[in-house]
């Protein structure tokens, strides 16, 4: 389970300093709806993978 952690907590951190990454890399908002749509994905990904991790 430990080893879906570090995906989420990587992806959390991304997500927090989207529009900052936007702004340095002037993506007019559109990047950062990117990066969010992307973390959001994984961490749902990593989440489901440790419950059933879990249940198994």
């Amino acid at each position: 389970m430990w080893k879906y952690l570090i995906p989420v907590i990587i992806g959390i951190i991304v997500a927090l300093f989207s529009e900052d990454i936007d702004r340095v890399l002037n993506g007019n908002k559109k990047l950062k709806k990117v990066i969010l749509v992307f973390c959001s994905g994984v961490i749902i990904i990593c989440m489901f993978a440790a419950v059933l991790s879990i249940l198994n």
